[in-house]
């Protein structure tokens, strides 16, 4: 675990808020690099991704605090420390997604269109930022005594890397939806497998992970999410499939 990378004078580099600076990067560089396969302009895919990172990253930390509140009742100032990690993936996709569909909305984007282009580079900028989380030791998993535990300082016996297990199993996501991105049928195809995919997998995830407890029936409120993305994801296929047929 390296939750500082290094430090020069009074300047320090912590491996999750730089991991996490890298995932939109190459978000920005690669959705924006793609958006002409759906006409669409790729400064207007990177201004769209800017307004993410934006309200992705303050809805994130929203989410983050209100689960773990009694953290910030001695320094409120912590919640500002987003660098040292404490970020919830689900609160900032939800935000974000609200500031998309707005600014979309204002500059007469096609919001399907726009999903699509941008779908498969938030599974790879997700991936990057597990890269984060491993580094920093959060979101770890469950304790195992198999050959796949890792012993983090905070932990009393080797757990799951459940931050690698997410890694790898975003990068298919992410494989997957860029192979099917220039060969979609109908418009809301890949955000639509992107939500399906990922709630799945978030889903059986979660069994393994070792930092969040249940909240419903055994399941953790990550969970719960991955039911409503699955959901969402199913109706938005079948409707924009069936719109299709309809229109032909």
């Amino acid at each position: 675990m390296h939750p500082i990378l290094f430090s020069i004078g009074p300047v320090t580099v912590y491996s999750y808020g730089l991991m996490l600076g890298l995932a939109f990067l190459v978000t920005i560089y690669s959705a924006s690099k793609r958006a002409g396969i759906f006409d669409i302009s790729g400064e207007a895919v990177s201004n769209l991704i800017i307004l993410f990172l934006v309200s992705g990253v303050i809805g994130a930390r929203i989410a983050y605090v209100l689960a773990n509140m009694s953290d910030f009742t001695g320094c409120p100032l912590q919640i500002l420390m987003i660098n040292k990690g404490g970020l919830i993936f689900y609160g900032g996709f939800v935000l974000a997604s609200i500031a998309g569909v707005v600014f979309a909305k204002i500059t007469n984007l096609a919001i399907l269109d726009t999903a699509d282009i941008i779908a498969p580079f938030i599974a790879l900028g997700h991936a990057i930022g597990r890269l984060g989380c491993f580094l920093n030791g959060c979101c770890f998993g469950k304790p195992t005594g198999s050959f796949l535990g890792v012993q983090f300082p905070h932990t009393l016996a080797k757990v799951y890397p459940t931050q690698l297990f997410s890694f790898a199993g975003l990068l298919i996501i992410f494989f997957f939806l860029l192979f099917f991105q220039s060969r979609r049928k109908f418009k809301g195809e890949i955000i639509s497998l992107y939500l399906i995919l990922y709630g799945i997998f978030r889903f059986f995830i979660e069994f393994l992970r070792g930092d969040l407890l249940p909240v419903f029936h055994g399941l953790t409120s990550a969970q719960l999410v991955s039911i409503i993305f699955v959901i969402v994801g199913t109706i938005l296929f079948v409707f924009m499939k069936h719109l299709k047929k309809d229109s032909h």
